[in-house]
């Protein structure tokens, strides 16, 4: 599963008098900053929806898996309740994982379009380390899973039909 780094903030930022809103530097380092700080500046509400879609992915991920180990423990009478909430669980699940992965697709698009080289990426980590913030790109961010959706639903059909082994069983 993916992880992040949430102890320092997303945030604008303005290096060396650039807020990446004036026009372009003439000098190359210049213009290598202004470039970084401009993508940044542009990307951090991409960065806040994809961080805010992360904690509702992860909040609806425990509550599903809350959902699912109380069926082990709800009595006969009650299971098919249970079991209803643990669907509506999913479903939240489902929706969350969607936007999440939304969220991040557009903050990799964002990067790929910059079509970055080594020393743009090696001024943007070093005007980050400087700034103090949280990078938007690399080791920063959750890393988008492209098997994400697929192992929810692998996971969900294995459930479904342990689920529906114990539905059958159920007195009427």
């Amino acid at each position: 599963m993916p992880t992040t780094t949430t102890e320092k903030p997303i945030k604008l930022i303005i290096v060396n008098g650039f807020t990446g809103n004036e026009p372009e530097p003439d000098d190359n380092t210049s213009y290598l900053i202004w470039r970084v700080v401009r993508f940044h500046n542009a990307s951090v509400p991409q960065a806040q929806a994809e961080e805010q879609t992360w904690k509702t992915y992860t909040a609806a991920e425990a509550a599903a898996e809350q959902a699912w180990q109380a069926l082990d423990t709800t009595s006969t009478s009650e299971w098919v309740a249970a079991h209803h909430r643990w669907v509506k669980a999913e479903h939240e699940l489902d929706t969350a994982a969607h936007a999440w992965e939304c969220a991040s697709r557009a903050m990799e698009d964002a990067w790929m379009s910059c079509n970055w080289g080594d020393r743009t990426i090696e001024v943007y980590e070093q005007v980050i380390r400087e700034v103090g913030v949280r990078e938007l790109i690399g080791a920063g961010r959750n890393k988008s899973s492209f098997s994400l959706a697929s192992d929810l639903r692998s996971r969900r059909r294995e459930r479904e039909q342990l689920a529906g082994k114990t539905i059958n069983r159920l007195p009427t």
